[in-house]
Order: C-alpha cells, then structure tokens, then sequence
C-alpha cells in the first residue's frame, strides 16, 4: 500500500494532521510492513497488510480476546477493508536488546507467561492445530529451502528413508500431543519491554500443540546464544524437576524448531532476498547437528550424518 493511500486512511480515522510524522520501521519476517506515526503529545505504531488481510484480522481477534494478565499492545482503530492497525507503541526495546543489557529477569517473566497461554481454553486458538499438514508442511520446506537449495545435499535412497523416518516421528509426535495453547512465535524479538513493562506480539497465528513448544521457541532462541547456566535457570523456572518430567519432549520439539528455523531463513533469502538472516543459520545448524548426535532417538542419530554432509559438500 502507498504511503499517501496510508495518510489518507489515517486522516480519515483522525490520528493524522498536520503535524503528524509518518516513519517506516524495520520489518519482520512477513510482508507486513510498520510505521511509527507520531502526534504532538503521542505516537502510534502502524501495521499494515494487504487488503483484507487474515493475519491483521486475527490479530484484532486474538488481541481482544487474550487474558488480562498477559500484556499485549493496546488496538485503538482497525480497518479490515485495508488491513491496517493503529497500535500502541510499546518502543523499540526487544526482549533480545534488554537481554544483551539487563540478563534474564525478563526471560524469567517470559517463561511465567508461557504457563499463562497454557491455562487458556484449547478453542481459543479457532481450531488451529499443530496437525499433519503444518509440522509436514514446515519439514518439507526445510529440506527443500535449506537441505537441498541452501546447502546443496543430494540425497541418496537410503537418505531419503531417513529423512522420512525423521518427518514421519516428528509428526506423530505432534498429532499425539495436542496438549496446551502455543503462541507459537515466542522468541526475543517478538516481546518487548517499556517501562519495565513485558509485551507480547505477534500471536495472531497461536495454535493447539506440544506444552514444551513455547519453552523451546524461547530457551533455544535462534538470535541468542545462552550459556548452559542461563537455559538451566530458564528451564528450572518453568518447572524445578524440569528434566525429569519434560526433557525427553523437549528434545523431540528441539530438533523440530530448530530444523523449522533453518528452512525459514533460507526461505528467506532464497525466495524473498532476505539476507538478515542467514548470520543465524551457522549456529543453528551447529546446534541442531550437535543435538541429534548426541540423541537417545536412532533416527535423529542418523540424520546428524545428513546435516554434517552439507558442511562439506
């Protein structure tokens, strides 16, 4: 959408005059673009979206529906026609720029809150599962975009098997753990913090899956790298006989996410000439190679040898 389409809109809502400056922000992964739109006494942040745009109305959706206690970016004005959202502007200070500043008493908030979305109705998330078609969809996208576009393996039969074996576990993991509502996206660059205040966004697309899925998106962050002590304290937190109880899921929803990362940054920059993130692709691979090697799980075993290929070839 133009900007003096943008204006307009906005004019016509009565948040922009003469004195209003309207300034592109930085965007995200999606097509979705932001603006700060700044008065003589405030300033808004503004989303905008194509036309009629679904994830702007779930959004709007989510946002007036979520509970009380979890702190979400005040709507003030919504256009469905046109997609565009007038928010409240909560800053620029990601839970990522606090970390780097401040350490992890806000993390430790973050895992709290997780046990916040859990307690939520399963059909808050208007039957959006983490079924077949999604955790296959994420898979497949991944070996294509990052196996075999980013990294060049081609695999042979025997590859082939275990790279079905490796997509038809994971699946089956999810379709039997439809267990609690997930945000789906939570990670540092998707919670702020203003005035020692802690805001989540971009939940619009939460949906019904694993209980360890929100802890592993925010304890295995793909943009930042904690110590063991710290993911420890993080993991303890959200529950002190955490390894127990959950370790084995977690690790199942470990090699998942992160493979699901890597396939989205290649993605990225092979069909949108996103480049931002490729930095993150070495440690995560890294990472993953080195999870499924070490795993009690045979099939992850043997797809750390698949990983450890694309080093090479």
């Amino acid at each position: 959408m133009n900007k003096e389409l943008i204006i307009h809109k906005l004019k016509e809502a009565g948040f922009y005059n003469n004195e209003s400056l309207l300034e592109k922000l930085s965007g995200d992964a999606s097509s979705r673009e932001y603006y700060r739109l700044t008065n003589t006494s405030q300033s808004f942040v503004i989303c905008i979206e194509s036309p009629n745009g679904q994830q702007s109305c779930d959004f709007n959706t989510v946002t007036n529906n979520i509970l009380d206690n979890i702190k979400t970016p005040e709507i003030f004005f919504y256009d469905p026609e046109f997609s565009i959202l007038v928010l409240e502007d909560i800053g620029s200070v990601s839970l990522k720029d606090f970390y780097q500043d401040s350490g992890l008493s806000k993390h430790i908030q973050a895992v709290e809150d997780i046990k916040k979305y859990q307690q939520m109705p399963l059909g808050f998330c208007m039957n959006r599962i983490f079924d077949r078609e999604k955790i296959g969809f994420e898979f497949d996208l991944a070996c294509n975009f990052f196996l075999n576009q980013y990294m060049g393996v081609t695999l042979d039969f025997k590859e082939k098997d275990i790279v079905k074996d490796v997509r038809e576990f994971i699946i089956d993991y999810y379709e039997a753990h439809r267990d609690v509502v997930c945000h789906r996206d939570y990670h540092s660059n998707n919670l702020y913090v203003k005035d020692n205040v802690l805001f989540h966004i971009d939940y619009q697309d939460m949906r019904v899956g694993p209980k360890m899925y929100d802890l592993v998106s925010l304890v295995d962050d793909c943009y930042i790298n904690f110590s063991e002590e710290e993911k420890k304290k993080l993991l303890l937190t959200y529950d002190e006989g955490f390894h127990e109880k959950y370790g084995h899921d977690y690790h199942i929803v470990q090699v998942q996410r992160t493979f699901k990362a890597l396939g989205s940054f290649s993605y990225l920059k092979i069909d949108k000439n996103k480049d931002g993130y490729l930095q993150f692709i070495p440690t995560n691979l890294n990472k993953l190679i080195s999870i499924c090697e070490k795993s009690s799980i045979e099939v992850f075993r043997s797809f750390s040898d698949i990983l450890k290929r694309g080093l090479n070839d």
